[in-house]
C-alpha cells in the first residue's frame, strides 16, 4: 500500500501489518500502544534532525524489519548524517522521564527502544552513524569493512548473551532474535553493495 503526503511517498509492506499483528497478540495487547508510541517518538526524532539539518525525505517504508526513511543524503555532510542517526535514538531517551507520566510500560519501551538503537551495529542508528562518522575520516569501503565487523561482533555478543538469557529463562529468544536480525540485515545490505 502506497500513498503520497506532502511531497512524501509513504509505503507500507505487509510485513509490517504482520508486526503489528504480533505486537497485538503478546501478553493481551499490553505492549501495544506504548510500543507506537516509542516508534513514533523515535522517527519523530529522526525526521526532525532531517528536516532542520537540510535532508529532504522522498519516502518513509513501513516493513517487517523496520521503518526506513530515505532522502537526499548527498546534501548532508557525514557529520550531519551521523545526527540525524543519532536523533531517533535520543528522542527515545530524552521521552523516558516524560513516558513515566503514561506508565511504567511506556517509559521502559522507549529505554529499550533507545538501548536498542544506539548499539554499533549496522542497520541500527548507532551502526549508521558510527559508519557516516568513519567515512569523515576514511574511504566509505574501508568504513564499511570496520562497521562489518563491528557489526558481526555485536550479533555474536548478542547471540551468546542471548543463549546465556535462553538457558536461564527456558523461553526468552529475544536477544536471540537481535542477533539474528542484525545478521540478516548484514547479510541484506552486503548484497545490496554495501561492504
Amino acid at each position: 500500500m502506497t500513498c503520497d503526503l506532502f511531497g512524501v511517498r509513504i509505503s507500507f509492506g505487509f510485513g509490517f501489518f504482520a508486526v503489528l499483528a504480533a505486537l497485538l497478540s503478546v501478553e493481551n495487547g499490553t505492549r501495544f500502544l506504548p510500543a507506537v508510541l516509542a516508534c513514533a517518538v523515535h522517527e519523530g526524532g529522526h525526521i526532525l534532525a532531517a528536516n532542520r539539518l537540510g535532508m529532504a525525505i522522498r519516502e518513509i517504508r513501513f516493513s517487517a524489519l523496520g521503518i526506513r526513511i530515505t532522502g537526499n543524503t548527498a546534501a548532508l555532510s557525514h557529520w550531519r548524517r551521523a545526527a540525524v542517526s543519532f536523533a531517533g535514538p535520543a528522542a527515545n531517551l530524552l521521552a523516558v522521564l516524560p513516558a513515566c507520566l503514561l506508565g511504567r510500560e511506556y517509559a521502559s519501551v522507549q529505554l529499550l527502544l533507545f538501548l536498542f538503537h544506539i548499539l554499533p551495529a549496522i542497520p541500527l542508528d548507532g551502526g549508521e552513524a558510527l559508519y557516516a562518522m568513519l567515512c569523515a575520516g576514511m574511504d566509505p569501503t574501508r568504513a564499511g569493512r570496520w562497521i562489518t565487523a563491528l557489526s558481526a561482533g555485536t550479533a555474536f555478543l548478542l547471540g551468546t548473551f542471548g543463549f546465556y538469557v535462553l538457558l536461564r529463562s527456558r523461553y526468552n529468544f529475544t536477544m536471540l532474535l537481535l542477533a539474528l536480525y542484525i545478521l540478516f540485515y548484514m547479510f541484506f545490505r552486503r548484497r545490496e553493495g554495501f561492504t
